[in-house]
């Protein structure tokens, strides 16, 4: 399934922190958005799941306006995974996954044995079959995160945005993470902090600066060490194979020049000696 923002803008507070960005995403393609805090990532991501709603430009999924859309039809369309899972569910884990079923039912409908297997599936693809009878406020913030894509993957929609998915993961889960939404042949756009995540995981590159998309493309044509450097204001450099990057980083002062060492003094010759004997001594 297609998505496209079209000359999307987005204000708040009186300041447009989203300004006239263009994007197809291709479908069944990974794309991520990686900016600086403050660039407009997840509020140009909160358009397509109407979060938020442009003052100009129009957001299409399959070429309709997702305004236009039901919730129960934009619910069937977009699957979301927040960055900050909420603490506040008096529910299980398992009741937790059970609700990515619901744009699928009628009103008050009853899970069928279909929508069972395919949250016991998304649990397990999520590895927390464990915890189905566990009460999400009593979880970390690591093991909310994946019960909320597992949500997500049971929402069965074929366009999954991700806004921050690696937020409270440990390395190894989000590798995981990315490997799993990418092998599930669905739209996925994510917003991601770690460049070395998306420079691996990602078909796309956005790249969002003040509000503006600056760059787009594929990984190894978009992340350049110039375009870090300007971007996010840190060094890099480069490793690995060209087709398969990885990137280490610090910040420019980490290897600017030392400072030259101080002009020795002059001494003056009738306290030479005694400057002499206080170092010997000391």
């Amino acid at each position: 399934m297609t998505v496209e923002f079209d000359a999307v803008t987005v204000t708040l507070g009186g300041r447009d922190v989203v300004r006239e960005s263009s994007l197809t995403v291709e479908s069944g393609t990974v794309v991520g958005l990686v900016g600086p805090n403050g660039s407009g990532k997840s509020s140009l991501l909160r358009t397509l799941y109407r979060a938020l709603k442009p003052r100009r430009g129009t957001v299409h999924v399959d070429g309709r306006d997702v305004l236009s859309l039901s919730g129960r039809q934009a619910a069937r369309s977009v699957a979301v995974m927040l960055q900050d899972p909420p603490t506040d569910f008096d529910l299980t884990v398992a009741e937790t996954v059970a609700l990515g079923r619901a744009p699928h039912h009628a009103s008050f409908g009853r899970d069928t044995a279909e929508d069972l297997r395919i949250v016991d599936e998304a649990m397990l693809r999520a590895e927390i079959t464990n915890l189905g009878d566990r009460m999400v406020a009593t979880l970390s913030g690591g093991q909310r995160q994946r019960v909320m894509l597992a949500r997500a993957l049971a929402q069965e929609s074929p366009i999954l945005v991700l806004d921050e998915p690696s937020n409270h993961l440990d390395i190894a889960h989000q590798h995981e993470l990315m490997s799993t939404v990418r092998g599930l042949g669905r739209t996925v756009i994510a917003a991601l902090h770690d460049l070395n995540l998306a420079a691996q995981y990602c078909d796309h590159i956005v790249v969002l600066a003040e509000g503006r998309i600056i760059a787009s493309g594929p990984p190894v044509e978009v992340l350049t060490p110039g375009l870090i450097r300007t971007t996010f204001g840190v060094d890099v450099r480069v490793l690995g194979e060209p087709s398969d990057p990885v990137f280490a980083f610090r910040p420019f002062a980490a290897h600017s020049a030392p400072e030259p060492p101080a002009e020795p003094s002059r001494t003056d010759p009738s306290t030479e000696g005694t400057s002499r004997s206080c170092a010997t001594s000391s």
